[in-house]
């Protein structure tokens, strides 16, 4: 994982104690204080809009456009409480339209690292944390009217005893979204809130990463075929086995190590849908969820026979660049939000996490399965999709459940690893991808999938996606 370095975090707190903030509250001289700078990388900057966007739109959906870990949330919400039982709330704060490049929430910083924002937090008097005691600390960034209006730390206030596991859970008929979290244990010395990274590490100025709770997957292809065995290609459709609907903000540290709070390989989803909306090649019955479906005639459009079908400008069998009628879907894609060069088409999905057990391997039920569909919806081609380097992709699980509920404590158990190329788990914090776009507004080193040529599709699992959004107590 990459670390944010504090080698520029100290300098760009500095210059923002120095050159001052309007959403900082100086206090008197004599008024004891503490601070902590709450830092988000690449948060949403090229997805803010531009020339003929709709600024809600583009806020209500936030795509994946690209690997490159852009993020999107209006809010920040932070939690302290003490660190024992019954744990006492002692500081709360939400921070609101963190990700709006017009307010003063937060301050945009760029360096050679990565770019982002974030906002200084100044405590004072009776707000600032008590000499000698440690702290459980907590961060939720999230988006407004996502998850059923989910609100972090909902009716908890200061004085209060927090003693339960936050969860967010996907309406009925809604999708997963970006959402992150975080915990660190920290601990008051000398005025000055530190934190120990590991039972190995050396205390230091404590650091909270809040990590991406969900996984994401997208699919990048071209030349697709107009027909297979005379039988017209009305979609592109990627399904799945298994759906989860609540993601569980926990499972954050390690069970060797209680004091590392950075754990990988982590399925933190519960809550399985079992009301599925498609079906698997060959199945006469639902049994499988859309992850996303692309509609070719948003893409090629222009066939007046048909006009549930796309239109195949230049006659070739192929959709690709050689027909000048393409376009955007700008239904799913509003502009600004991705660029694409002609003749491709993109589709992508936020995925709870989810476990496949021995039942599925032994089932031979893959997780992912792309789909060539009619105007029927009846699969005319497909592939089971293949997970690359799935040996190595994630050794041993962390299982996040509750089994007492919201009031209950995570329960973490370690899985072994037992995924084939295309039955595996879904773990979060992690990108799976078909076909290569590295950046949302540039396409030039661009690899899509050609499904003209493709026998077998390869998912590749990228851990990359772990870019970190912090919070640094100072």
């Amino acid at each position: 994982m990459k670390r944010i370095g504090l080698k520029w975090i100290y300098p760009l707190l500095f210059m923002a104690t120095a050159c001052g903030s309007e959403q900082e509250i100086t206090p008197a001289d004599d008024e004891k204080q503490q601070s902590f700078s709450v830092v988000v990388e690449s948060v949403g900057e090229l997805f803010s809009g531009g020339e003929g966007v709709n600024p809600a739109t583009v806020v209500s959906r936030r795509p994946i456009s690209s690997v490159t870990p852009t993020q999107t949330f209006d809010k920040l919400s932070i939690l302290i409480i003490e660190y024992a039982s019954p744990a006492k709330v002692v500081y709360k704060k939400t921070i609101e339209n963190w990700s709006n490049p017009n307010n003063k929430a937060s301050i945009p910083w760029s360096t050679e690292d990565g770019q982002g924002r974030y906002a200084t937090i100044t405590l004072t008097g009776d707000e600032c944390l008590e000499e000698g005691k440690n702290y459980m600390a907590y961060v939720i960034g999230y988006q407004t009217g996502t998850y059923g209006d989910y609100e972090p730390f909902k009716g908890i206030e200061v004085g209060d005893y927090y003693n339960q596991t936050e969860t967010a859970t996907v309406p009925d008929g809604g999708r997963a979204d970006e959402v992150f979290a975080g915990a660190e244990e920290c601990f008051v010395q000398n005025g000055v809130i530190l934190s120990k990274r590991s039972s190995e590490s050396e205390v230091e100025h404590g650091l909270m990463v809040a990590r991406r709770q969900v996984a994401g997957t997208f699919g990048y292809f071209t030349r697709i075929p107009v027909q297979i065995d005379n039988k017209p290609v009305a979609k592109l459709r990627l399904v799945a086995t298994k759906r989860n609907q609540t993601v569980i903000f926990g499972g954050f540290r390690s069970v060797d190590n209680p004091l590392y709070f950075h754990q990988n390989n982590v399925v933190n989803g519960m809550n399985p849908n079992m009301e599925y909306d498609s079906h698997l090649a060959g199945s006469a019955q639902k049994d499988a969820f859309t992850v996303y479906e692309i509609n070719l005639c948003k893409w090629f459009p222009g066939n007046t026979e048909n006009t549930l079908l796309p239109l195949d400008m230049n006659n070739d069998g192929y959709l690709d660049k050689y027909d000048e009628n393409w376009q955007t879907d700008e239904e799913v894609y509003p502009k600004g939000t991705i660029s694409l060069p002609q003749g491709t088409v993109f589709g992508d999905c936020f995925l709870v996490a989810l476990a496949m057990n021995q039942a599925d391997v032994d089932g031979g039920i893959p997780t992912f399965q792309m789909q060539l569909v009619d105007t029927n919806d009846k699969v005319i081609k497909h592939w089971d999709v293949t997970l690359r380097n799935y040996e190595s992709a994630g050794e041993d699980r962390s299982l996040v459940s509750l089994p007492d509920g919201a009031d209950g404590r995570t329960t973490i158990t370690i899985l072994e690893n037992i995924d084939t190329e295309t039955c595996f788990s879904i773990v979060r914090n992690r990108l799976y991808t078909m076909g290569e776009k590295s950046q949302s507004q540039n396409y030039g080193e661009d690899e899509p999938i050609d499904l003209s040529a493709a026998d077998v599709l390869v998912l590749d699992a990228r851990h990359e996606w772990q870019i970190q959004n912090s919070v640094i107590f100072n």
